[in-house]
């Protein structure tokens, strides 16, 4: 049997409305795309903005400890939806708009694994543009257990 990519959505997890889904899985793996920290409120505002052509609105900067809290729960649920979990990440990339701020985020980040052993490997970059100047967006690759016999 080939393996065929599916599309996964969390209800929990607002789409923006762009060219791309936020979570594919294929042959075991869980890919997911750079998340920013957009709750739905302001998604629901840019995918309407989007189909009807308007100006996009404004994002309001959250702390960063607000924002990496929404991104990593995000994070998390797709990749429950998926079949996996935070545990089973495998690379990680993390995109800030100001390097100053990573001993905070990394205070949050680290709240979502229970051990080092969980961890995954990172990338940690200063973004010179995030979408629409949010703290950070982190994209990520995981697996699905028991996928791979």
């Amino acid at each position: 049997m080939a393996a065929e990519k599916t599309v996964i959505r969390d209800p929990r997890v607002p789409e923006t409305g762009g060219p791309f889904n936020l979570c594919v899985t294929y042959n075991g793996y869980v890919y997911v795309s750079g998340l920013p920290p957009f709750q739905e409120d302001f998604c629901e505002g840019l995918r309407a903005a989007r189909e009807q052509g308007l100006p996009l609105p404004k994002y309001e900067r959250k702390s960063i400890e607000e924002e990496a809290e929404i991104v990593m729960n995000h994070l998390k649920w797709l990749l429950e939806s998926a079949g996996s979990g935070l545990e089973h990440l495998l690379k990680v990339v993390v995109w800030l708009r100001d390097q100053s701020e990573q001993a905070r985020f990394d205070k949050v980040y680290r709240r979502y694994f229970p051990d080092a052993e969980c961890l995954p490997t990172r990338t940690r970059m200063q973004a010179g543009g995030t979408p629409f100047d949010c703290g950070l967006e982190i994209d990520a690759i995981g697996y699905i257990p028991g996928a791979h016999g």
